[in-house]
């Protein structure tokens, strides 16, 4: 029963990594007509059955604690949430930026960071429905729901945030896009734990998406008129704001004493990453992101 605590997430990520890869490599052919249709069937096939598979594998000895759950005061973590996911959208972004400058990225560079999942330039309900509400909802019933959980049993609280984060990372498949999804997949985590609830980490997420979204749309509107420049310290100048805000917020929670405390792993951190690394199911996962990095 140990095995199965142990290998199914690094097999599970694998699976879920490998659906992303091979439905990206016929994304363009299937689903040319109506690409946002093709993000909602990717994101549901990509995370909704790994996600279902840890469900049933539960038993009295592996168990999973997803969160399903709302708190019932939701009011006090929404303000929370928005200020903390707002700061997060736009410290990633930047994050990813300054990746993308030392790399010596154009301008066009810099336009496709941002373009969403293949959709490009069509915007409407489905695009909206797929990137904003159902990826969101998707991944998090995944990664912070199952993948969590089962990091918990064994890592502790900050470890399995910093797993979440990298994992997360991980399966957008890119060292390109990499900072920004650590930071993401992290600031997630811990909204999951520290309101024992995956809603507020959806809430963060659709958040996100939403931003993306927007500044998707206005990059293919206003790139002819040099809009980067003045974008980024937009960015900058919203990023200080919201992180104080944040602060401010966090302060309140802290006294409100709404934050869950983190809890020991009760190992060392390196005995714990290590065994990761010499996992099975891990190392699968891992040795697939290498390969597809290599390959492109």
């Amino acid at each position: 029963m140990k095995d199965k605590s142990t290998m199914l997430p690094g097999l599970m990520l694998f699976a879920c990594f490998i659906i992303l890869t091979v439905c990206s490599l016929g994304f363009d052919f299937a689903f040319s007509s109506v690409p946002a249709l093709g993000v909602i069937v990717v994101e549901l096939l990509a995370f909704v059955p790994p996600a279902y598979c840890m469900y049933k594998a539960q038993d009295e000895t592996f168990t999973l604690n997803f969160r399903w759950k709302r708190r019932q005061n939701a009011v006090v973590y929404f303000g929370f949430t928005v200020k903390f996911a707002l700061a997060v959208s736009f410290l990633s972004f930047l994050a990813n930026l300054v990746v993308y400058v030392i790399c010596g990225a154009t301008d066009m560079d810099l336009s496709s960071m941002i373009t969403t999942s293949g959709v490009g330039n069509q915007y409407g309900f489905l695009s909206f429905l797929g990137i904003v509400i159902l990826s969101p909802i998707a991944e998090e019933i995944f990664v912070r729901g199952a993948l969590f959980s089962a990091f918990e049993r064994e890592a502790g609280t900050a470890v399995s945030i910093l797993l979440c984060g990298v994992c997360f990372a991980m399966l957008h498949g890119s060292l390109l896009n990499f900072i920004g999804p650590l930071i993401a997949g992290c600031a997630y985590a811990f909204l999951v734990y520290s309101f024992d609830s995956i809603w507020p980490a959806v809430l963060a997420h659709v958040i996100n998406n939403c931003y993306y979204y927007v500044i998707n749309y206005l990059i293919h509107l206003y790139s002819s008129f040099g809009i980067w420049k003045y974008f980024t310290h937009i960015n900058v100048i919203l990023f200080l704001l919201t992180l104080y805000l944040t602060l401010r917020s966090l302060e309140t929670q802290v006294q409100l004493h709404t934050l869950r405390p983190f809890t020991p792993s009760g190992r060392p951190v390196s005995e714990v990453l290590w065994d990761c690394l010499i996992n099975p199911g891990f190392f699968i996962f891992i040795s697939s992101f290498v390969v597809s990095i290599a390959l492109k």
